[in-house]
């Protein structure tokens, strides 16, 4: 039976949509792109995240509080539910990187296991290759293991003490590095920043932000969303900092890219997704629902998850169905196929394929166990 925690917000898988193609377009258009958009798909989903869980989570809480339900009984249901969506493609693309000895699969099997690549790659100081996006997906997980028990143990009067410290958390520790590491090591190992689960704690915290408004304060939400100045601005924001960003003297070593960059894309992240989740009529909103948009949403983990193992601009060969392809039939390396937007359209059409069939085949049917619990 349904709950109130399957309230469903119809604008947010075009939201979805939105955040991956930012990513696809960052790693497969890197020739023709003027600055990189992964960055920002990766998060809004942080901050998507952020909202869903912690509206999920208030729910649990409140259920707590005023019925004496359970609290370890809904802890666990939050944790059953989180990993029937996350684990069963996620462990079976480890068994197919076994089974193929994918890249460096053998070097750092333990960690992609325990959902740690972030972690080897703060130690290393270094990419992971086709694995390298699996540093957000860790990120997220490691935010799960923790941030419930906030929510089930904080008493309700301090939830926004809670959401403004992790916004400076994260804030502060990307500063830190910034201004305690020295030019060299900031630009060699600006990855180490990336993926530290406290520098994206502002993402996490901005959604949270906005599930505490939207949960507890609905007028404040409606007063919230009632114009878009604060998207225009945010988005105003985030096209001067990252102007500023391409123009300062060093890549990374910068506090445009190195402490700010995040921030204004989570800042424009919580109010491009307050807004659809609004669900105001708008030609934004059309977009947003269009079947098409809706449904390449609905499947967005998996084109999240396979996108490096079927095309990436940076390593291509050997390690990727695009580069094996055109290592073994030699007309796919002709000038036609080198346009950009030809190997893209190609790449992208098989991407959907293989994700309509993880979705048909693998998540949709375990999904529908999620109530089970």
């Amino acid at each position: 039976m349904k709950g109130t925690q399957d309230i469903y917000f119809n604008q947010l898988n075009g939201i979805r949509f939105v955040a991956v193609f930012f990513v696809l377009m960052d790693h497969w258009l890197v020739p023709i792109m003027p600055f990189p958009t992964g960055h920002l798909g990766v998060v809004i989903f942080f901050v998507l995240s952020g909202f869903l869980i912690t509206r999920i989570l208030f729910e649990s809480a409140d259920e707590v509080r005023t019925q004496q339900a359970s609290l370890w009984r809904k802890l666990g249901r939050f944790v059953f539910r989180r990993s029937l969506r996350i684990f069963p493609i996620y462990y079976v693309v480890l068994l197919v990187g076994l089974i193929f000895q994918i890249s460096n699969f053998k070097e750092i099997w333990l960690w992609l296991l325990s959902y740690t690549p972030n972690l080897y790659m703060m130690w290393k100081g270094t990419w992971l290759g086709v694995w390298d996006h699996l540093w957000s997906l860790a990120v997220e997980e490691q935010y799960y293991l923790v941030f419930p028990y906030f929510i089930l143990f904080v008493k309700k009067g301090n939830y926004k003490w809670l959401f403004f410290s992790m916004i400076g958390i994260g804030l502060i520790s990307r500063f830190f590095f910034f201004a305690y590491n020295d030019h060299d090591y900031i630009e060699n190992r600006y990855m180490v920043s990336n993926v530290n689960p406290l520098n994206a704690l502002d993402c996490f915290g901005l959604g949270g932000m906005l599930a505490y408004v939207f949960h507890y304060q609905p007028q404040k939400f409606i007063g919230l969303t009632k114009q878009n100045f604060g998207l225009y601005l945010s988005a105003l924001g985030l096209v001067t900092v990252l102007y500023l960003s391409a123009n300062a003297p060093y890549s990374y070593d910068n506090i445009w890219y190195s402490v700010l960059e995040r921030f204004i894309s989570a800042l424009f992240a919580f109010f491009l997704i307050a807004i659809a989740v609004a669900e105001k009529k708008s030609v934004w909103a059309s977009f947003l629902t269009h079947p098409w948009i809706s449904y390449l949403g609905k499947i967005s983990y998996g084109l999240y998850l396979y996108h490096n193992f079927i095309y990436n601009y940076y390593h291509t060969k050997g390690n990727t169905l695009w580069g094996y392809v055109t290592d073994h039939f030699s007309i796919l390396r002709a000038d036609f196929f080198n346009f950009t937007f030809t190997v893209f359209t190609i790449n992208l059409i098989i991407l959907i394929l293989v994700a309509s069939f993880s979705w048909f085949f693998i998540e949709k049917p375990i999904n529908a166990y999620k109530n089970k619990y």
